[in-house]
């Protein structure tokens, strides 16, 4: 199907056509103007940070809860099963080569409201098969409590990966 050209359109219908859109994009650029000077308008939420977070100015909800799923964590990384022993395997048999994990882990987490761990990320190991199999560690299970109402995500959390032998 072939849109008619301009010289197609008769001069009049042309004229009623911009009649008709003139105004009405005329109006929306006087708005999107408007609400780009601020004209009544709040300023843009800003997008939150990934940084840190003072943890002495956190409700103490957020910090008993962040502690619950450190906790959590650790206790899943410890477990006598498959997964959880290989990666055991693999922080104590390389820690302190170039090619082994770092002393310290940052993990961010994001938790469903139901407890579960949504996803997780942390700075990249060196190992795929160890980055994997800590990925599905930490992210099978369920905290056991929801986070705390409006609570920011997601969690910064620090470990030692300094295993003993």
């Amino acid at each position: 199907m072939r849109l008619p050209d301009r010289g197609d359109l008769g001069e009049g219908v042309m004229m009623r056509v911009m009649g008709l859109l003139l105004p009405r994009i005329c109006l929306l650029a006087s708005c999107i103007f408007a609400v780009w000077q601020g004209a009544d308008v709040a300023p843009p939420a800003r997008a939150q940070s990934i940084d840190y977070r003072n943890p002495a100015a956190a409700p103490p909800s957020w910090t008993q809860f962040a502690k619950l799923v450190q906790y959590r964590f650790e206790s899943w990384i410890g477990a006598d099963e498959q997964v959880a022993n290989r990666f055991r395997t693999y922080v104590i048999e390389r820690a302190g080569k170039p090619d082994g994990p770092p002393s310290v882990l940052v993990v961010r987490a994001w938790l469903n409201p139901d407890g579960t761990v949504e996803r997780v990320a942390f700075p990249a190991l060196k190992d795929a098969s160890a980055e994997a199999d800590l990925r599905t560690i930490l992210t099978r299970g369920n905290i056991g409590e929801p986070p705390p109402p409006e609570m920011l995500q997601p969690l910064n959390l620090q470990f030692s990966l300094n295993l003993k032998k």
